[in-house]
């Protein structure tokens, strides 16, 4: 009977876990929609921790949010810059403690040539998450690298 009792409490806390890490989930997904809205409302920053990382093929390395708000505010002076996001990750990991995450995901990167002709370039993301000391969910690492599928 003991034996029972003890498979049924493991399997309840397994069970519990899990759901746990559905609802972190769950949080990552509303902050991910959140997003483009945050940002049209000049918020970007609401999305980073303060030592973000950003990483991408033909750029350089961008390190804490002081550097990402200037390379934003330099990516807007570009003549028909704009950046849209998948409307969801393609996936979501949530470490077993429930403190880490990754994603993967696409965004497509649009600006003028310089002929003025808008150009467009889809990129496959790999975003690292941390959980914040008050249980929010922020980007920490953001790998952007060309899709070439």
């Amino acid at each position: 009977m003991k034996f029972l009792t003890s498979l049924s409490l493991i399997i309840l806390l397994l069970a519990c876990k899990q759901q746990n890490l559905n609802i972190e989930k769950e949080n990552i997904i509303k902050c991910w929609n959140n997003w483009e809205k945050k940002s049209a409302a000049g918020d970007p920053n609401f999305y980073w921790t303060d030592d973000v990382v950003i990483m991408g093929s033909e750029i350089p390395t961008v390190k804490g949010k002081e550097a990402f708000s200037k390379m934003l505010m330099d990516l807007q002076k570009i003549p028909g810059f704009s950046i849209t996001w998948d409307p969801a990750p393609t996936a979501i990991e949530i470490s077993k403690e429930g403190q880490m995450a990754y994603l993967f995901s696409k965004n497509t990167v649009s600006m003028a040539d310089s002929t003025g002709k808008i150009q467009s370039h889809k990129n496959q993301i790999i975003q690292i998450w941390k959980k914040n000391e008050n249980g929010d969910w922020k980007a920490a690492v953001s790998i952007m690298y060309p899709d070439h599928q």
